[in-house]
């Protein structure tokens, strides 16, 4: 399995009090590469901004 992209993907809907811890945990894995799919179902609080804030820091992790 050496080598093989793993995917994780989370599917969130007002989110907004969990997605942090969310994102965190999949932050913590060491495993690459590893894509992440964030799959909103057009949140009215901010989840969406909150997972926007973490694209640079997942894109610099190595998480696609």
């Amino acid at each position: 399995m050496k080598g093989e992209k793993i995917s994780v993907i989370t599917i969130s809907y007002n989110s907004e009090s969990t997605i942090r811890n969310t994102i965190e945990s999949v932050l913590s894995q060491t495993y690459r590469p590893l894509e992440y799919v964030i799959v909103d179902g057009r949140s009215s609080d901010k989840t969406e901004e909150i997972i926007m804030s973490y694209r640079a820091r997942l894109i610099n992790s190595g998480i696609e």
